[in-house]
C-alpha cells in the first residue's frame, strides 16, 4: 500500500511538469498502468521494510520536489520458544550388575532424581519377578530392589538365568524448573538385566548319630549322618551325597595303639538306601556299622605288631557331604572302639569288599566275590565250609590258603544266576562256617550268612526268547 501511495504522490508531480509542456498522454492509459502495477504488487507479497527519501530535482523549468522510497532488506531476529528441561536431565542410575543367588535375599540401589531445587522423582518398575519389591530407601533420592528367590527359578540343567527389566522415573515434582506444569510427568526410562544363580552356599552342620564311643562285636549298629543342603529340598532331582573314608591318621599324639580303618564297617540300610529331605534344607542318611559280618581287624602297636592283650581295636572314619554343585562340608571325623566279645582263635569271615549288607543279582549275571576267612593266632589252620544252598544256580564257596599263611583262606563265591529266576527264588543266603585248630583243639564255629535278593532294577542280561522248532516249521 506504501507503494501505492508512492505512485499517488508521483502522478500530481508529472501533471504539473506536463501542463508546463501541455497534455501529451491519454487518461486511459494511465489507468491501465496503473491497474498493471496494482497487479504486480498483490503478487509480492507483504512489503518489506522500507526508507522513504526527499531529494529536489532542479530541472530547466522549475525545482521539483521528488519523493523516493528505497526499499532495504533487514535481517529479522526470530524467537523460537524452547523446553529448559528435557527427559536427559532426569538422572537414572543402578548398580552396575544386579546378580541374585537362590534361596538369599539381596539388595541394590537405584537413584532417580531431577537436580532442580524442590524437584521429586518417582521410581517404578516393570517385569518384576514375583516376590522382588522396589521401595524408597531413607536415603535421598535412592530406591531399593530386594529379592530372595524361590529354589529352582534357574531351570534345571542351567547354572543362570536372566530376567529383563525397565524402571521408570517420573517428574511428581518440578520444583523451580521453568515451565514446571510442562515438566511435571516427563519421564527417563532404564533398562537393566537381573541374573539368576544356582544357590552356591556349601552345606554345613553335618552330624553324626548312634556310633557310641564303644561299639561292641558282632553286631549291627545302625547309625544316621544329617546335614544341612541350602538350595534344594524334597522336590529336587539331586540329592546329597556322603562320602566315608579313612583320613589314615593311624598314629595319634599319646597313644600307644594304631587308629584303624573305621570306614570298612560302614555299610548302606538297605532299608533306607538313599538319602531323605527332613524339612529346613536338612538331610538325613541312614547307615549301618557292621562288626557282625565283616571281621574286626585285631588291634595294632605302634610298630605294627597284634597287641595279644588288647579288648578291642580302635578305630576310625570321616565323614563329608556335598550338595549337587559340588560344595561341601569339612570332613568330621567318627572315632569309636569296638570291643571283641568272640574267643579270640575263633576265625572271622571279611566281605568287606561287598560294602553292603546282602548280595543284589540279577537273572543271567555271573557273579565272583572274593572274602577271607581268618584267625587272630598267626599257627592256627582255619577250614570253611559251605552248606548247600537252595538257591538256582547252586552258588559255589571255594577256598585256598592266603600268602600269609593257612590262619586266613582267601575264598571266592562264584555263581551263574539261571535266567528263569524269580525274585522269589532268589531271596535266601549263602551260609558258611569256619573254624580254627591248634594243637588238636578246635576254635569256637564262626558262622555267617550272606543274604541274596534279586536287584531293584534288571540289567537285562538275558536274551529274548528264541522261537522254537515248531514255530520255525509252521513258517516254512
Amino acid at each position: 500500500m506504501k507503494t501505492v501511495k508512492s505512485l499517488m504522490i508521483l502522478i500530481p508531480a508529472a501533471m504539473t511538469i506536463t501542463a508546463c509542456d501541455g497534455w501529451q498522454k491519454s487518461p486511459s492509459s494511465d489507468l491501465e498502468d496503473m491497474r498493471a502495477q496494482a497487479k504486480v504488487i498483490t503478487q509480492m507479497g507483504p512489503d518489506k521494510p522500507q526508507t522513504i527519501t526527499k531529494e529536489v530535482v532542479v530541472t530547466e523549468q522549475v525545482p521539483v520536489e521528488v519523493v523516493k522510497t528505497v526499499v532495504v532488506e533487514k535481517e529479522v531476529e526470530v524467537k523460537v520458544k524452547e523446553t529448559d528441561i528435557t527427559r536427559s536431565m532426569i538422572l537414572l542410575t543402578a548398580d552396575s550388575e544386579m546378580t541374585f543367588a537362590e534361596g538369599v535375599s539381596s539388595t541394590y540401589k537405584i537413584r532417580a532424581s531431577l537436580p532442580i531445587p524442590g524437584a521429586t522423582v518417582s521410581l517404578t518398575a516393570s517385569n518384576l519377578p514375583e516376590g522382588a519389591s522396589l521401595k524408597p530407601s531413607s536415603e535421598k533420592d535412592v530406591y531399593v530392589l530386594t529379592w530372595n528367590p524361590p529354589m529352582y527359578t534357574v531351570d534345571a540343567g542351567k547354572s543362570l538365568k536372566s530376567i529383563p527389566v525397565k524402571f521408570t522415573a517420573t517428574v511428581t515434582n518440578a520444583g523451580t524448573a521453568k515451565g514446571a506444569e510442562a515438566v511435571k510427568g516427563m519421564i527417563n526410562e532404564l533398562d537393566k538385566t537381573l541374573f539368576v544363580t544356582k544357590n552356591q552356599v556349601a552345606p554345613s552342620a553335618l552330624s553324626v548319630a548312634g556310633i557310641a564311643g564303644e561299639i561292641m562285636e558282632d553286631q549291627l549298629t545302625p547309625f544316621s549322618v544329617t546335614v544341612t543342603v541350602p538350595g534344594i529340598d524334597g522336590k529336587s532331582s539331586q540329592k546329597p551325597r556322603f562320602v566315608i573314608t579313612y583320613d589314615g591318621n593311624a598314629l595319634t599324639a599319646g597313644n600307644d595303639f594304631m587308629e584303624l580303618d573305621g570306614a570298612r564297617y560302614v555299610i548302606a540300610d538297605l532299608n533306607k538306601k538313599d538319602a531323605e529331605y527332613i524339612g529346613d534344607s536338612k538331610w538325613k542318611i541312614n547307615l549301618i556299622f557292621d562288626t557282625k559280618n565283616i571281621a574286626v581287624q585285631p588291634q595294632l602297636a605302634k610298630n605294627g605288631t597284634i597287641m595279644l592283650q588288647a579288648n578291642g581295636t580302635r578305630v576310625r572314619f570321616s565323614i563329608k557331604a556335598f550338595s549337587p554343585n559340588g560344595l561341601s562340608t569339612a570332613e568330621q571325623t567318627v572315632q569309636t572302639k569296638i570291643v571283641y566279645t568272640k574267643t579270640i582263635t575263633a576265625p572271622r569271615f571279611d566281605v568287606s569288599g561287598l560294602g553292603k549288607q546282602g548280595l543284589e543279582v540279577s537273572p543271567g549275571e555271573k557273579i565272583v566275590l572274593r572274602f577271607s576267612a581268618s584267625s587272630s593266632n598267626k599257627n592256627a589252620v582255619v577250614a570253611v565250609e559251605s552248606k548247600n544252598s537252595a538257591l538256582p544256580g547252586n552258588p559255589q564257596v571255594t577256598c585256598e590258603d592266603s600268602s600269609t599263611g593257612s590262619n586266613k583262606q582267601d575264598c571266592t563265591l562264584t555263581w551263574e544266576v539261571p535266567c528263569d529266576a524269580t525274585a522269589k527264588t532268589l531271596k535266601g543266603a549263602v551260609e558258611m562256617s569256619a573254624t580254627g585248630s591248634f594243637n588238636g583243639q578246635i576254635s569256637n564255629v564262626t558262622e555267617y550268612s550272606l543274604k541274596t535278593l534279586k536287584a531293584a532294577k534288571a540289567k537285562n542280561l538275558c536274551a529274548a526268547p528264541a522261537k522254537t522248532a515248531v514255530k520255525a516249521a509252521e513258517a516254512k
